[in-house]
């Protein structure tokens, strides 16, 4: 996702990305096997840290910047649908390969695999969170437009997306799968992540004390780390057995915003004059934003290719299959990024750009 000020590279947007893929790497991985630390499993709400920056870009569109609608929507295309495709084919031959039908693929092609969770999670189960994303871009421009012109409105629909998100965590049933549970992961359900980053935005153009902003961290990190300890010590059968049931992921965005907050109004972008070009830094936090959507896309397909070798791995490799895995994800991130999903995003911003894009 691209920043609405120009071409300019926030580098605390793009750590923050990084941040959010690996911590769903780190699940994938490591989580649920019996030797990992517990808290570290609530680290799946990476997902839910996407949301709040996806809904941090685009904040100063909610807050009154001008939408060219048509260039808008060829920039998001050509950022996201080239690299899921990829994705998506390499997934398909996985599972042809290993002898399975290739079902659902008119769903996934279409960003409508989100009805089942067999069906979400037939490819690749990361692949449940694209067609949020692109709902909340479908509805920004709307949201853009009503909120410009009634902006006491800003309050009503942000409780409006909490008392949704509320109803549908608290009434849907994972068994059945009912409509409630299955909206909760549309954005009926999403809604508030996107609203907390852009709320987040709104606090991070106050020129706050740098102490208030360190405090905002320190809180949000703080309660993640308690709802982190809860979690781990609960589980999801757990927590579905208290008040707390389908809100997790939205109080972790609560805490995400915090901390994005706190962070993002202190952040340097990657152009400014100020900043040394060859700062190890800079440029660790750039390749964490650049290769998150690749990380993101193909950490279980580098985890299904080394999972035959795991035993000899495990006795041969000092990084265990898991290791193997990570190596094999940045290299397919990096190749991704360089070869396929960075031509197309170019692409879509001259394109825009021949349109007047911001």
């Amino acid at each position: 996702m691209s920043n609405t000020q120009g071409h300019e590279t926030n580098l605390g947007v793009e750590a923050w990305r990084g941040l959010a893929a690996w911590m769903v790497v780190y699940v994938h991985f490591w989580g649920f096997s019996g030797h990992d630390w517990q808290p570290l499993r609530f680290a799946h709400t990476g997902v839910d840290l996407f949301f709040v920056l996806s809904g941090f870009v685009f904040a100063p569109y909610l807050w009154g910047q001008k939408l060219s609608l048509k260039a808008f929507a060829l920039r998001r295309f050509f950022r996201i649908y080239p690299a899921y495709f990829l994705a998506l084919a390499v997934y398909v031959a996985l599972k042809v390969q290993a002898g399975h039908a290739p079902l659902y693929l008119w769903e996934h092609l279409t960003f409508l695999q989100v009805q089942s969770r067999e069906m979400a999670f037939y490819y690749n189960p990361p692949f449940w969170s694209l067609p949020a994303e692109l709902e909340f871009y479908m509805l920004l421009p709307a949201l853009a437009w009503g909120l410009k012109r009634f902006r006491w409105a800003w309050a009503g629909l942000f409780l409006a997306a909490v008392a949704l998100r509320m109803v549908l965590g608290n009434v849907g049933d994972q068994a059945s799968q009912d409509a409630a549970y299955i909206l909760n992961f549309h954005l009926p359900g999403i809604g508030v992540e996107f609203l907390l980053g852009a709320l987040a935005w709104r606090t991070a153009q106050i020129p706050l004390h740098k102490g208030w902003r360190v405090l905002l961290v320190l809180a949000g990190l703080t309660a993640w780390w308690a709802l982190a300890v809860l979690f781990g010590q609960l589980g999801d059968a757990g927590i579905n057995g208290m008040a707390l049931k389908g809100q997790m992921g939205a109080l972790a965005g609560v805490c995400f915003a915090l901390m994005v907050a706190g962070t993002l109004g202190l952040s340097p972008v990657a152009s400014s004059p100020a900043m040394p070009q060859a700062c190890w830094w800079r440029s660790a936090a750039l390749w964490a934003g650049r290769l998150s959507y690749g990380v993101y896309l193909f950490h279980t397909a580098a985890l299904q290719w080394v999972q035959p070798w795991r035993d000899v791995l495990e006795v041969y490799f000092p990084l265990g299959h898991q290791g193997l895995a990570v190596l094999a994800t940045l290299l397919l991130a990096g190749l991704c990024h360089r070869l396929w999903e960075e031509p197309w995003r170019q692409f879509g911003r001259k394109k825009a750009a021949q349109m007047g894009a911001t």
